[in-house]
């Protein structure tokens, strides 16, 4: 064989030679699914009543949206003023990008972000977590103290939906 193609298929054995290895790795995370979130904990120990927040993990990448705060959000009204928007807004996280895990270390860089500051420091916005998962639970620590605990809920339905 010459030409084109000679040069071509050590290239192409070379690229599927990572594909099993890959998929392998890909099933080794220990956080793939769909999580619900159970309990927030802070440093000072403060304990925030369930709100609902639910992170997706991929083989390499994340979503992860909850609301924090004491009370449950309300309703906007038909004309919201700035003061119920910011309510609203205000206790709500978003952000999904890419996630690496070094042993018991989960490192998230959030590559869209609902606070701007955080997504414009891609890919240097690194947010490390120490984790465990016991069954179906996932608790990720962050280097403050708090403390986030999980359910895993993939193929089940959410709470209070029927």
């Amino acid at each position: 064989m010459r030409g084109p193609t000679a040069r071509f298929l050590p290239l192409l054995a070379a690229a599927l030679a990572f594909v099993p290895s890959a998929a392998l790795a890909q099933d080794e995370s220990p956080v793939m699914g769909a999580w619900l979130v159970h309990s927030m904990t802070f440093p000072d120990g403060t304990e925030m009543m369930q709100h609902p927040g639910l992170f997706i993990y991929t083989a390499t990448h994340y979503s992860a949206m909850f609301v924090t705060g004491d009370e449950a959000r309300t309703d906007l009204s038909e004309e919201p003023t700035d003061a119920e928007r910011l309510a609203a807004w205000r206790p709500f996280v978003a952000n999904s990008g890419r996630y690496e895990i070094a042993g018991d270390q989960l490192t998230t860089r959030a590559f869209v972000a609902k606070s701007p500051n955080y997504m414009h420091a891609f890919p240097d916005n690194a947010t490390a977590f120490t984790f465990s998962v016991q069954g179906d639970e996932l608790t990720l620590t962050s280097a403050s103290g708090a403390v986030v605990k999980l359910h895993r809920v993939e193929g089940t339905e959410f709470p209070g939906s029927q």
